[in-house]
């Protein structure tokens, strides 16, 4: 009998877990990334961009016209006596300034790549933290679950123990209290898990993600940390995408401001008139050029503007790149210090804390302690499981904005 109903038991555990979704941290992030508008919208003005400077690297098209000459009493006269011109007009821009303007539209359309790249990994840190967030708060409320099936036992022997007259109905009343508050925080707990559950489905952009039906997560893999400090910061200096977009838009305005003074260098129009009348060779060359003499003042403000605007970015860049690395120390420091915390709290704490529960529970059965030390041992083993998943979420999250500003990947 007992063969036949541990059998039923594990048979239904096995199809319940078979049933349920597991959700992984992969998944997630791919979704994100496939179904984000704010990614496709980036991508796509990246690709505007990337189209429109490629026309600065061209000559504009060149104009093609009809001439004909011989004005007769206020007629045309398209007949005999007319001359007639195939017109070619091409305008020349000057080269220095042709190939600073054709510079700063493809240092324009770089920045705009590399805000394509910050806004792909925006996404995906949010939906990896709404992944961290969620699969922690699902954590806290099996450890709460656990914490009050002890509880629970610890109550039933404080009864029992009161029926026997060992111990007051002070003990009795307390286990209840502990237990009311437990089954409180399981439910404020549940509440954060939908929460968490909506912020994923965002996060990832499908509303589906988690199934209609009992779904879990996939632990998260505690990635290591292989780089020293030094070698970050090498890496977030030169590959970081919002350090490397703030030098694109410093050299975008350096090459404006250049256009802009060789500006003063005139550009020419060049024309090429051939006749078509039959068996003449007659043609005209005609060039201008443009002298900016009545436009001097405006030419001055313009070359101000984009002097100031190329110091300005100067500036942006130096405090980008001094951000990037202190956000990236204190990033750094927090990983590190997390990672050894939770190998302290996985090889130590923990177990102590669970070998003392244990001990504090058979000492309440046996007389041997007061009914506040089991109560004692019960919410430090608590607060211990809580914290090493706090952290355990705190490291991986700031593990991922770490290699945001760095660019690469650090495992």
């Amino acid at each position: 009998m007992k063969k036949i109903v541990f059998t039923a038991v594990i048979l239904t555990a096995l199809a319940f877990s078979a049933g349920a979704a597991v959700i992984t941290e992969k998944q997630v992030v791919d979704s994100a990334l496939k179904n984000n508008p704010d990614i496709a919208a980036a991508e796509k003005r990246a690709g505007s961009y990337e189209a429109k400077s490629h026309r600065r690297f061209f000559l504009k098209n060149p104009m093609v016209g009809f001439d004909v000459m011989a004005v007769n009493d206020n007629t045309v006269n398209l007949g005999a006596g007319a001359q007639k011109f195939l017109v070619i007009t091409q305008e020349i821009p000057e080269p220095f300034a042709f190939f600073w303007e054709a510079a700063a539209a493809s240092d324009g359309a770089e920045g705009y790549k590399y805000a394509y790249e910050m806004k792909k990994f925006e996404i995906m840190d949010a939906a990896r933290a709404a992944y961290y967030e969620l699969y922690k708060t699902m954590k806290f409320i099996d450890i709460t679950k656990e914490t009050a099936g002890i509880v629970k036992q610890a109550a039933d022997i404080a009864f029992v123990k009161y029926n026997q007259g060992a111990v007051s109905q002070q003990d009795v009343l307390k286990a209840d209290l502990e237990k009311d508050i437990l089954e409180n925080d399981i439910t404020t707990l549940n509440r954060q898990k939908e929460t968490g559950i909506q912020a994923l489905r965002k996060y990832s952009g499908d509303e589906n993600i988690t199934g209609e039906g009992d779904f879990s997560l996939e632990e998260p893999r505690l990635a290591g940390l292989k780089y020293g400090f030094d070698d970050i910061k090498k890496m977030v200096l030169s590959g970081a995408p919002y350090v490397k977009k703030a030098e694109a838009e410093k050299r975008e305005w350096e090459n404006s401001r250049n256009a802009t003074i060789a500006g003063y260098i005139p550009g020419l129009s060049v024309e090429f008139k051939k006749s078509v009348d039959p068996g003449s060779d007659n043609y005209e060359l005609m060039v201008e050029a443009e002298l900016p003499i009545f436009f001097l003042n405006n030419q001055q403000a313009d070359i101000g503007e984009k002097l100031d605007m190329a110091q300005a970015k100067g500036d942006e860049l130096a405090e980008t790149r001094d951000k990037a690395v202190l956000e990236a120390k204190d990033d750094y420091d927090t990983v590190k210090s997390d990672f050894s915390s939770l190998e302290l709290y996985k090889s130590r704490l923990i177990p102590e804390a669970e070998a003392g529960l244990s001990s504090a529970l058979a000492s309440y059965q046996s007389k041997k302690t007061g009914f506040l030390d089991l109560l004692d041992s019960e919410r430090m083993l608590l607060d211990l499981k809580k914290d090493y998943y706090m952290r355990l979420a705190e490291y991986l999250t700031h593990f991922r904005m770490l290699e945001e500003l760095a660019g690469n990947s650090l495992e």
